[in-house]
């Protein structure tokens, strides 16, 4: 008995533990990677054999193999990538050290915290996921690298708050050329269009003299059909795509500036 058997019914008793040495089990749950690969979970008691009395902390662990799996095909090798990767643990309140991955709960807490762990450890662990979050976040430093390069002679301000003391009304880029400014925004999915779609209403609404840009990542394949409707009538101007901005954007600004 080690003191975890409680947590066999919450898996319909499909669990079993391994005693890797005193005090540290592992525990064999129907929890998967992607790949069909069970998700490597040790619970680290707080006395060697001995859960204790519900109040003593417990650590689940990953033993350092999650990020050992992930090393055979897909490298944490930049700062963008490792800003991923911090994100993702500090939104499921996991701590790395050394390449370990944990979080720490109390026997009540323990099922969830498996659940919540195990659900963590996937993402990781899956180089898809990552590749996926990379292309995503590189969206908007491409974007602004290239404002800075090609358009940086308009003068953009970033963050900015047309609407002082409204900061849900950010705008990516804003830019001072001409009698009415030109707000840009950059959209990857369907809730940045929707918060830009809601920004454009309210500017309309208070009377602010400005023009609209949206950059979208993918418009047809980005967003809800919806979402391109409440977007389309809500701004200005469009981009379809990012490659489409730095091919048609520059000739755009120079006749709004004209």
């Amino acid at each position: 008995m080690n003191g975890l058997e409680f947590l066999k019914p919450y898996f319909n008793d499909h669990l079993a533990f391994r005693e890797k040495r005193p005090g540290v089990v592992q525990i064999l749950a129907p929890l998967f990677h992607e790949d069909g690969d069970m998700v490597d979970l040790f619970v680290d008691l707080p006395v060697p054999g001995v859960l204790g009395n519900g109040e003593r902390k417990v650590r689940i662990s990953d033993h350092g193999l999650t990020l050992m799996r992930l090393s055979y095909s897909y490298d944490l090798d930049t700062p963008n990538k490792e800003r991923i990767f911090a994100r993702m643990l500090a939104e499921n309140r996991i701590e790395e050290r050394d390449g370990r991955l944990s979080i720490e709960t109390d026997l009540n807490g323990l099922y969830p915290a498996i659940l919540q762990f195990a659900q963590a450890v996937a993402k990781i662990g899956s180089m898809q996921y990552f590749k996926r979050e990379v292309i995503q976040s590189l969206f908007y430093e491409q974007l602004g690298q290239f404002i800075d390069e090609r358009l940086g002679a308009y003068h953009p301000s970033r963050q900015a708050l047309p609407i002082p003391d409204h900061d849900e009304y950010e705008v990516d880029f804003a830019f001072p050329e001409g009698a009415r400014q030109i707000y840009l925004f950059g959209v990857k999915d369907d809730s940045k269009a929707r918060l830009v779609s809601i920004a454009c209403r309210e500017f309309q609404i208070r009377g602010l003299r400005f023009r609209s840009v949206v950059v979208h990542q993918d418009f047809e394949a980005n967003l809800t059909k919806k979402d391109r409707a409440r977007i389309t009538n809500a701004s200005d101007k469009q981009f379809s795509s990012l490659d489409e901005f730095r091919e048609n954007g520059p000739a755009w600004f120079e006749r709004e500036a004209a």
